[in-house]
């Protein structure tokens, strides 16, 4: 942390985030909801971010991310949105559904993954949401950006306008989205403040720009919580570099001064299971564990994966007895029905 930084306060950071280009698609702020039957559960005070309920085509976090993302679509002659991810992407899901709100057509270029094309869970909702959907082999994510310029190109020859949202793959939307959930930590702070108490740790599962939005909304409102990361995709890039890249970024464009290392971002992969997309056992149980509970239920491959690690955490010592604990619930919960058999199994 740089040492002339000077903490802002919730309305403050809020001030500076609405000086940035937004549309309005999220119903803000979501609920901070204790959840009383799992704390006792696991000797644990835990309060769930319920970000599954934005709204947006069954919601999740990805509606933050798309507020500032397609804000852009103001600024230039567009006709449609194209981006891509895999075959179940919570992201391409509430993509769909914001342009629709825009009245833009939507493209989507889909990697085939685990599901492919099997018509149940976001695959089912892009069909009903009227998307035009391209699936291409392969399970690597990085692939992405690739097959998206591609498409770019066969779009324009056709006379379209699209506005091409690379999403995680993008260096201007990752730090758009960071910002969005900079903006979640002050609504955070607020809830937090309302119900008297401070967080000792905060779990989110993410692959990079929601975490470095945590990251950053954190640091900026001087809290003393351990921000954790669960990864629910193996990356080939240093991906705690890249969280510090886009939370570097996005303080620049708070007019922040902060700085982060790659060695401040606590992340941890060893959650992920076999590859990205399938289920793991300790996250169907978690997944099971909390819907027994609470009745909240989370998604079976991001979500199921985060919780499992909090518990594992809890089990280890991470987490302490007693201590304050903040689970981002980022969404994801149409997935369930597309991995009906390997929950039932």
């Amino acid at each position: 942390m740089n040492s002339n930084f000077v903490p802002l306060s919730a309305e403050e950071l809020v001030t500076k985030i609405s000086k940035i280009p937004r549309v309005n698609l999220a119903l803000l702020p979501t609920v901070l909801e204790f959840a009383p039957n799992i704390s006792k559960e696991l000797g644990i005070n835990l309060f769930i971010k319920r970000d599954d309920c934005t709204a947006l085509a069954f919601g999740g976090n990805k509606t933050r991310h798309l507020e500032f993302i397609m804000a852009k679509a103001f600024s230039g002659d567009y006709d449609c949105i194209l981006t891509g991810a895999a075959s179940q992407s919570n992201f391409c899901r509430q993509a769909v559904a914001a342009a629709n709100k825009l009245n833009l057509d939507s493209y989507l270029v889909l990697m085939h993954g685990i599901k492919g094309r099997m018509m149940q869970g976001n695959f089912l909702l892009y069909n009903i949401l009227g998307a035009n959907v391209d699936v291409v082999e392969g399970e690597d994510l990085e692939e992405i950006p690739k097959h998206l310029d591609k498409k770019y190109k066969d779009l324009i020859k056709k006379g379209r306008k699209p506005l091409l949202i690379y999403g995680g793959f993008g260096k201007e939307d990752t730090v758009l989205a960071a910002v969005s959930y900079a903006n979640a930590m002050a609504e955070i702070d607020l809830q937090m403040k309302k119900q008297n108490f401070m967080a000792d740790h905060l779990f989110v599962t993410a692959a990079n720009m929601t975490q470095a939005g945590c990251e950053l909304g954190a640091k900026i409102l001087n809290w003393p919580t351990r921000i954790q990361g669960v990864s629910p995709v193996y990356w080939k890039m240093n991906i705690k570099k890249d969280i510090a890249r886009i939370c570097n970024e996005a303080a620049k464009m708070l007019d922040v001064n902060l700085e982060f290392m790659h060695n401040m971002i606590n992340h941890d992969k060893s959650y992920v299971g076999v590859k990205y997309g399938s289920t793991t056992k300790e996250g169907v149980e978690a997944m099971k564990l909390l819907a027994n509970k609470e009745g909240i239920i989370l998604d079976p491959v991001y979500t199921s994966k985060g919780f499992a690690a909090l518990i594992d955490y809890v089990k280890k010592g991470i987490i302490k007895k007693g201590e304050n604990v903040i689970f981002i619930f980022t969404g994801g919960s149409p997935a369930v029905f597309a991995y009906s058999e390997e929950i039932t199994r």
